[in-house]
């Protein structure tokens, strides 16, 4: 919700001459907002009521007024008040600026306690100017501090936050929607004071919207509407023209005269106004994504006695207000759209993810494409997108969106990636739909092949501490290496002196005569899984040896293999 910046000395209106134009095809009523105490007043917003924030010079000063029920009328408390209502709300809200005693100061009307609330100054500073509010009751604007100026924010019941800044030491902050996205004006560096607009986003980064000249060129910016489009002018070969920013900016300006501003806007419908070539003359525009850019004279009946100068501000309904001529005086204007505005979505039949689901999990990153169905009951093709992946608490480098319809994910086993698409129509009318890529988790411990100790017959029994080594054959579905290793070793003795592990796969045993040892070996995967496998070890004893030593060894290890099989029977 954007609404004009105004400074603080007099406040001066300039009456260009009288161009008709031939009225193409009438879309909007115009209705004059007429006068107070016979002074017509200059608009600065619109809420989705079609209430109407402004102020008027009348013979006492400037006050801040507001139109609702056909009737304008001063904001209370603001009276006598020398006063500019720069923003409304759709609750009938407003902010601006008032002088008091002590200095200028920001306001918050709120018509459901009827309290007016000063804004203090931030530290340092002496001033405050608010700019806008939303539906939340939180207001930006600007104000000095011993460092320059800077854009601020403040919620109900609380002080005047500082905004940053694109880098420099001047900021403005002119517009603020329902998710608390900021938009305004901010110096890129102290040394050139180069200005850009920018937009304030939900998770504290600043992001420049730039200029149609590259980073020397300058661009400021004001309207900001629910979807976080904004609405501002930048230079074009050092020319200022009205844009549009969503993800990248979009001249407005067609018309070809002297320069152009883009005001507010809302819904898929900006508004503003143009300079003609002759560098004086001011005509206002409505842009939509479907219909482009026009010049509301053109829109409006051609027998309505009207010029329409500039436009202010536009709500959600596609009403408009702004400044026009009538009969030879500068009025106030209303238009509402003659044919009722699109403000159905489209509908998204069917959302698909390939793949939905990915196996095996060895966190590698995985390419997704995604498929949308949708349908709309006025545009044939509605525009759609991944809007983002949700990872559940992932890593953001575990996710990425690559494409309108493409993203990756990585591999990592019970993780869940939730793909959500935006489609919008030409209107600005828009539908989400999510879809879940899961990753299942892996379950399967490793395969244990083989697991053999060496030496598996030890002599002779004269109790040293004998080195036996491991080996291990292991395999896993998803890990190519399964970590395996010694874990634990029993021993018939239950002398825990007699077995020690000093390896992965090596141990020491005792030769205590018939002593027999269990090597308990474990493979883990990189899920946890585990398997077991056993490897055993036997001391020979009196009546082993009857042969040779070559002999006796080929003897013991018999022994030791009968002797286990049957014990493990």
């Amino acid at each position: 919700m954007r609404r004009t910046i105004l400074g603080l000395t007099a406040l001066l209106l300039v009456v260009p001459s009288v161009h008709r134009l031939g009225a193409d095809a009438s879309l909007y009523t115009v209705q004059d907002l007429g006068t107070i105490e016979g002074v017509a007043p200059t608009v600065t917003g619109i809420n989705a009521s079609g209430q109407v924030s402004g102020f008027v010079r009348g013979a006492t000063g400037v006050r801040a007024v507001r139109f609702r029920d056909g009737a304008w009328s001063y904001v209370p408390g603001l009276e006598t008040v020398m006063s500019v209502a720069n923003g409304i709300n759709d609750h009938g809200d407003l902010t601006g600026y008032h002088f008091l005693p002590t200095g200028v100061r920001a306001f918050r009307y709120t018509d459901a306690t009827g309290v007016l609330e000063a804004i203090a100054p931030l530290d340092g500073g002496s001033l405050t100017i608010g700019m806008a509010i939303n539906n939340l009751g939180d207001v930006v604007g600007y104000g000095n501090t011993p460092g320059g100026t800077r854009g601020w924010r403040s919620s109900p019941g609380l002080p005047a936050s500082v905004l940053p800044t694109l880098g420099g030491s001047f900021g403005l902050a002119c517009g603020i929607n329902d998710n608390r996205q900021v938009t305004g004006t901010s110096s890129l560096d102290d040394a050139t004071n180069t200005q850009h607009a920018f937009r304030f986003e939900t998770d504290g980064s600043v992001t420049d919207l730039g200029t149609f000249d590259g980073p020397a060129g300058t661009s400021s910016a004001c309207g900001i509407d629910a979807a976080g489009r904004v609405s501002g002018q930048a230079t074009n070969a050092g020319v200022n023209r009205a844009f549009r920013f969503a993800g990248a900016l979009a001249n407005l300006d067609t018309f070809g005269g002297a320069g152009s501003v883009a005001e507010a806007t809302a819904k898929g419908t900006t508004v503003g106004s143009f300079t003609l070539a002759d560098g004086f003359t001011s005509h206002a525009f409505v842009h939509t994504v479907a219909d482009g850019s026009f010049d509301l004279n053109s829109r409006i009946p051609a027998d309505s006695g009207w010029v329409l100068t500039s436009a202010k501000g536009v709500n959600g309904d596609g009403q408009i207000v702004g400044q026009g001529i009538v009969n030879g005086e500068v009025h106030a204007f209303l238009l509402t759209p003659l044919a009722p505005r699109d403000v159905t979505p489209p509908t998204i039949a069917g959302l698909a993810v390939n793949p939905a689901s990915i196996f095996p999990p060895n966190d590698a990153m995985v390419p997704v494409a995604v498929s949308v169905s949708v349908a709309d009951d006025r545009d044939p093709n509605p525009a759609c997108a991944i809007s983002s992946i949700d990872g559940h608490g992932a890593p953001a480098s575990s996710f990425a969106v690559t494409g309108p319809f493409t993203g990756s994910v990585r591999a990592t086993g019970g993780a869940t990636y939730t793909f959500t698409v935006r489609c919008v129509d030409v209107a600005g009318n828009e539908s989400f739909a999510a879809a879940d890529v899961v990753v299942p988790p892996d379950t399967v411990a490793p395969v244990i092949a083989s697991v053999s100790a060496a030496p598996y017959a030890i002599w002779p029994p004269n109790g040293k501490m004998v080195p036996v080594s491991v080996s291990v054959t292991a395999s896993d579905n998803v890990d190519a290496f399964p970590k395996c290793g010694i874990t634990e070793i029993t021993s018939s003795s239950f002398d825990p002196r007699d077995a020690v592990i000093v390896g992965a796969f090596a141990a020491q045993v005792r030769a205590e005569k018939g002593n027999s040892y269990t090597l308990h070996v474990t493979c883990v995967d990189h899920a946890g899984n585990a398997s077991t496998a056993d490897a055993f070890v036997r001391v020979g004893k009196d009546g082993d040896v009857a042969f040779s030593h070559k002999h006796d060894v080929y003897t013991l290890a018999r022994k030791v293999w009968k002797e286990t099989v049957l014990a493990r029977r």
